[in-house]
């Protein structure tokens, strides 16, 4: 069993490979069609939606000044970050957390 799985399954071989799936790449320097959202003074750029991996996942680019981003909010999905340059403030069940890219 996986000491780190988030639940008590045994950890199951690599199924079958699904021949259906296809290989999605974010190429946001070249697709200058990708869709950006401009939301309150923020900029979301989806580099991969769930059309592009058959909803197994999603990939967005954020632009968020100083003091913007969203208010408290939740999902019934995973989230996670990756922080570039500034830094991030979250709430996670009452306990803030302050996450700093390394360019800060």
């Amino acid at each position: 069993m996986n000491k780190h799985a988030i639940t008590p399954h045994p950890i199951s071989p690599i199924p079958p490979d699904d021949l259906q799936r296809k290989l999605a790449v974010a190429r946001p320097n070249e697709n200058e069609k990708l869709p950006h959202i401009a939301l309150m003074g923020d900029t979301y750029t989806v580099l991969l939606s769930g059309d592009d991996t058959d909803g197994r996942y999603c990939l967005i680019d954020m632009l968020i000044p100083p003091g913007g981003g969203p208010g408290p909010h939740r999902h019934d999905f995973e989230e996670s970050f990756t922080i570039l340059e500034g830094e991030i403030e979250t709430t996670f069940r009452g306990r803030k957390s302050v996450v700093r890219g390394r360019n800060h």
